[in-house]
């Protein structure tokens, strides 16, 4: 378990990796939308209105993805509770006897493992969802 449990992480950490560099543009346009802001500095106020509206955009494009990666780990997690939720009775049931109890850790694992192979094949959609976003920005 704790094997397809570091696979997946480095996966998903490789996944975020990629995002990163994919954001890193859209950034620089924000930066730019911020920084041409200041070119006419005669009315303040309409200085900080331009410059708020450009990290407003890039805050919805971050709260998007945000909410994309989200997805999946709760995807996941919602997996894993429905593991322990299934095998909550067999656990009970196999209280004081290490043999039972074992058998019972060895089901998790396995259901764990499940829940991870089934969300693995969602990171290339994942991430083609997110570039996506980024490419709208």
């Amino acid at each position: 378990m704790e094997e397809e449990a570091r696979k997946f992480t480095e996966k998903f950490e490789q996944l975020q990796s990629r995002i990163t560099k994919c954001v890193l543009p859209v950034e620089k346009k924000m930066a730019q939308c911020t920084l041409d802001c200041y070119k006419d500095m005669s009315d303040d106020k309409v200085v900080h209105r331009c410059a708020e509206s450009c990290q407003q955009g890039y805050q919805q494009i971050s709260k998007k993805i945000q909410n994309e990666l989200q997805s999946l780990q709760s995807s996941v997690q919602s997996c894993q509770q429905s593991v322990i939720q299934r095998l909550s009775p067999k656990m009970e049931e196999a209280r004081g006897n290490t043999s039972a109890m074992n058998a019972v850790q060895t089901e998790f694992e396995e259901g764990a493992r499940r829940c991870l192979k089934e969300a693995e094949p969602q990171l290339p959609q994942l991430e083609a969802r997110i570039k996506k976003i980024l490419s709208q920005a």
